[in-house]
């Protein structure tokens, strides 16, 4: 019961949290970001009426009205003719029933009905391929790497593992892939090599349309997925070459703290066999804090965390819609509002998830 406890209080704690998030979320809506939203509204709608005045067919008083009854609705359209503390509650409300309204600038997205849980819906397949598919093979990889090397501390295996890990940590992922478009792509197809690489994009253009309208049918159609496979492999090498040196680091770490335990040491006294030793009494207590490096990052990699990396390869995924909505003539709340809730919210469900696999891999914690 003591466990259970705990969890059920920090279950607490964390949901304490999400709304905390969600009430300054919301207040930056309803006051500060409302300012230039009604700023929007006003120039759309001067934009609008001025076209029809250059018509000659309306008078300067029917201008005027047309002017302020398409402000009125659109204020109405968006909560902005209620007080700042009910749209509080409303923008709350709507986040948590995942109702996340329309984007300000539609067409930006190439989605035709605006709405933001269609545009995070399209763009979710690329950055579960990409992101979370990449750091996760990067991470199985380091990982590896990262724990035979500190089971041969010292060697010249173990030190190329550390100069690996310091180098790759202080390369940008989007500067990586900056290099391998200019050698892989821009390079090859300078000089007419037969084998080069496409220079962005999630697909070609010709399977667009396939991949807006249901992305599990690319992978039924051999030439679709060869095109998303040619596509797909400097943005997966990027990812791999930046991460791979971090993980492995930082597993060789965790795996020396832990084998210099009390209970390691205790079991090569017994005469365990290493293989025993290595798996049970440094590998399985080590496996906490690596998964909880993997699964924290997640939510900031799915929603975001790669904004400039996909940026570099027009890659259509959640980062890329982020740099979209960010860099937008205003700044596209409704997309970036639902894209830091739903963060917050895997985030928090992540941590969750972590609590339960403490207590299944470290014997430590079931203890107390």
């Amino acid at each position: 019961m003591g466990l259970l406890r705990t969890l059920a209080i920090r279950s607490v704690n964390l949901i304490i949290i999400l709304f905390a998030v969600l009430f300054a979320i919301s207040y930056a809506l309803s006051g500060p970001a409302a300012q230039l939203l009604q700023t929007q509204i006003q120039l759309e709608a001067r934009s609008l009426v001025s076209q029809l005045a250059k018509s000659g067919h309306y008078t300067p008083t029917q201008i005027q009205d047309l002017y302020n009854s398409i402000v009125q609705q659109l204020y109405k359209a968006y909560g902005l003719d209620q007080p700042a503390y009910i749209r509080v509650f409303y923008i709350i409300y709507n986040m948590l029933v995942f109702n996340w309204g329309y984007s300000y600038f539609p067409d930006v997205y190439g989605v035709a009905s605006g709405k933001v849980s269609d545009i995070i819906a399209s763009a979710l397949p690329g950055t579960v391929l990409l992101d979370t598919f990449g750091i996760l093979l990067s991470a199985f990889i380091g990982v590896q790497i990262g724990l035979r090397s500190a089971l041969r501390y010292g060697s010249r295996v173990d030190r190329a593992v550390m100069y690996y890990g310091a180098v790759s940590n202080g390369l940008p992922q989007w500067w990586v892939g900056i290099l391998m478009l200019l050698v892989f792509s821009f390079y090859l197809s300078t000089i007419r090599s037969p084998i080069y690489f496409p220079s962005g994009g999630i697909l070609s253009p010709k399977y667009y349309s396939m991949w807006f309208a249901s992305p599990l049918s690319v992978f039924t159609d051999p030439g679709a997925l060869a095109d998303l496979l040619w596509h797909f492999a400097l943005p997966l090498a990027t990812v791999l070459i930046a991460n791979i040196g971090g993980w492995a680091y930082f597993a060789r770490t965790v795996a020396l703290n832990t084998a210099q335990e009390d209970f390691v040491t205790f079991a090569k006294m017994k005469g365990l066999p290493d293989g025993r030793i290595t798996g049970r009494y440094i590998l399985r207590p080590s496996a906490p804090a690596i998964l909880t490096s993997i699964l924290l990052g997640l939510p900031f990699i799915i929603f975001g965390g790669f904004i400039i990396t996909e940026a570099v390869f027009r890659w259509w995924g959640l980062g890329y819609v982020y740099n979209l909505a960010i860099f937008a003539p205003t700044p596209d709340l409704p997309v970036i509002v639902a894209l830091t809730y739903a963060s917050t919210l895997l985030y928090i469900a992540l941590v969750l998830v972590l609590e339960v696999l403490y207590i299944v891999l470290d014997p430590r914690i079931r203890s107390e």
